[in-house]
């Protein structure tokens, strides 16, 4: 097949679109742009983004299946189905755990991605990325003796009871044969002391169903909050679409969040960076099609993910990961790998206003040389841009 020389612009205009969850959705439109498309380097960039799950479901939704060229819509339901399955063992296993919780009359709720996969009902896709463990909030007093309860019930701590873990917002992860840790918190944050952050969760916390019985999940608010407090900040992974996708889905889906009091929580210690921390949301507005965002908490600054996506892209098409059937790993030691990670993590900074980031406990001449690789990385993509726009 002969596909039309789109500009990775294009191409990263589109996946927006068809990720895009709000607005109006032109489908003809995207079944010509979707048919014409060279789908070079899309796979690595999805699975970079973590959004395989969404993309696969938008399609599918939208019926674009049929016209997505073959070699990516083939890829695009392999892998999905294999992430499908691994989030069918972190259900199991958080089953099993309300159970046992609802056993020994335990209050919990359930966080992060265990949590939005039991509201999909309400907020639509909330469920549609990969979660990997169990996390559950628990009152601070009941937090050690739920733990050693999950002892006798046939699980063992991955790191033992270590002294890092003193003082730490959650004791030791916890696994089983379903190699799927659990990890029982007592806050969300080290800067949140576990009465603020139980009664938050609990005053406002939504009933929710699963196989092992009644359960908790966070309202709106709080699931907006967390996603934002755990985007990885500063570092430019938070970027990726698949931690904008956490804010993104409650906003889009019309949730009833209290602005208000997200407001006030961002002079809050729980933020380390207030100014990037909305630069993110910022940037995560642009994948919830919801307009106007001055009224919550002011004109956000943001990244343009359409041309980070872009730059992606690139990347991704000049260093390799052509063949979609060769990119489970991305990353790893191999100089080329190392490069994609160096262009895409100093093109993000750069747009995030983000300084180089040398690396710790190296000496001076490793960090003087990172920062001058670093500054090359940074070149390159600014002259990406300058190319760009002339």
């Amino acid at each position: 097949m002969t596909f039309r020389s789109a500009t990775t612009g294009e191409v990263a205009d589109l996946l927006l679109t068809t990720l895009r969850l709000r607005g109006d959705c032109d489908v003809a439109g995207l079944r010509r742009r979707w048919a014409d498309l060279d789908p070079a380097g899309l796979a690595a960039l999805a699975e970079y983004e973590g959004s395989v799950l969404w993309l696969h479901r938008r399609l599918r939704e939208l019926g674009l299946v049929d016209v997505v060229p073959a070699t990516l819509s083939q890829w695009l339901s392999t892998r999905a189905r294999r992430l499908a399955a691994r989030n069918l063992l972190v259900d199991a296993q958080r089953d099993d755990l309300v159970a046992i919780l609802n056993d020994l009359r335990v209050p919990h709720v359930l966080l992060k991605g265990v949590a939005r996969r039991l509201v999909a009902d309400r907020y639509p896709y909330a469920d549609a990325r990969a979660t990997s463990d169990v996390d559950v909030l628990v009152p601070e007093q009941l937090a050690l003796s739920s733990w050693e309860q999950l002892l006798k019930a046939g699980f063992t701590a991955t790191s033992g009871r270590t002294a890092s873990y003193d003082g730490h917002f959650h004791l030791p992860p916890l696994i089983n044969g379903r190699a799927v840790n659990v990890e029982i918190h007592t806050s969300t944050s080290s800067c949140l002391p576990a009465a603020i952050a139980w009664r938050r969760f609990d005053r406002s916390a939504q009933v929710a169903a699963c196989q092992g019985g009644p359960t908790r999940v966070p309202a709106a608010t709080e699931l907006l909050w967390h996603a934002i407090t755990h985007a990885p900040l500063p570092d430019p992974l938070a970027f990726r679409l698949r931690f904008l996708q956490d804010a993104e889905v409650g906003w889009a889906a019309g949730a009833e969040i209290d602005w208000s009091e997200i407001a006030s929580r961002f002079g809050s210690a729980e933020l380390p960076d207030r100014a990037l921390a909305r630069r993110w949301l910022g940037t995560a507005t642009q994948l919830s099609g919801v307009p106007d965002t001055e009224t919550y908490l002011g004109s956000l600054p943001a990244l343009d993910l359409s041309q980070a996506l872009s730059w992606r892209l690139t990347v991704f098409r000049l260093l390799g990961a052509r063949d979609v059937r060769a990119t489970r790993s991305i990353w790893g030691r191999h100089p080329v790998s190392r490069a994609r990670r160096l262009l895409i993590d100093e093109a993000t900074r750069a747009a995030a206003e983000l300084p180089p980031l040398p690396p710790l406990n190296t000496t001076s001449l490793h960090r003087a040389g990172r920062r001058v690789v670093a500054g090359v990385g940074r070149l390159c993509y600014h002259g990406w841009r300058m190319f760009r726009a002339a």
